[in-house]
């Protein structure tokens, strides 16, 4: 009987386990390199103006010179907005999921260049957001921040827009990476 028992106990158990990964599917985490783009859709983010932006990893006249090893995939985007810019910078993405987690880069002090970080961020057309960083007199980075998070999303298609703006103030933006689940 003790047999019959512990074979119809795994059984429920089994049975139990296989309606619990149907009806709540795991969250997976995908990746949007700056650069590579979607790990999943190969969707590489937008950038504009185009011509302000600068493959950080390759960029011979930037001020910024990051260790490739510590950014995700090698690669981040460099750009500075300065008040009386005509147009912002901006960084564009698209995801289909319920969260998203936006990591950047921030520099403290680095000679001859600006490193406060004013960003703001808008999800599906509406304000989301801003993050500052105000330097320090460290001139160490720090890898793999995240400057935005938001959970409890729909599950459908996402359109997020990065944008750095200030009129006082320069903006760095080294951008590295998004997650998304």
């Amino acid at each position: 009987m003790a047999l019959k028992l512990s074979n119809w106990v795994r059984q429920i158990l089994l049975l139990f386990l296989a309606l619990c990964c149907a009806v709540f599917p795991l969250a997976t985490n995908r990746t949007i390199d700056d650069e590579n783009g979607d790990s999943v859709t190969g969707i590489v983010p937008s950038y504009s103006p185009i011509a302000s932006w600068s493959q950080g990893s390759t960029c011979t006249g930037c001020y910024i010179h990051l260790d490739p090893s510590q950014a995700f995939d090698g690669t981040w985007h460099d750009a500075t907005h300065t008040p009386g810019d005509p147009e912002p910078r901006v960084i564009t993405a698209q995801f289909t999921g319920t969260a998203v987690y936006v990591y950047n880069v921030l520099a403290n002090t680095v000679q001859y260049t600006t490193t406060l970080t004013n960003i703001t961020f808008t999800l599906d057309g509406a304000s989301a957001g801003q993050y500052v960083h105000i330097p320090t007199d460290s001139t160490d980075f720090q890898y793999d921040v995240p400057v935005f998070v938001k959970e409890n999303l729909a599950n459908t298609d996402h359109t997020i827009i990065i944008e750095a703006t200030g009129d006082t103030n320069s903006s760095l933006v080294l951008f590295d990476y998004i997650v998304y689940t």
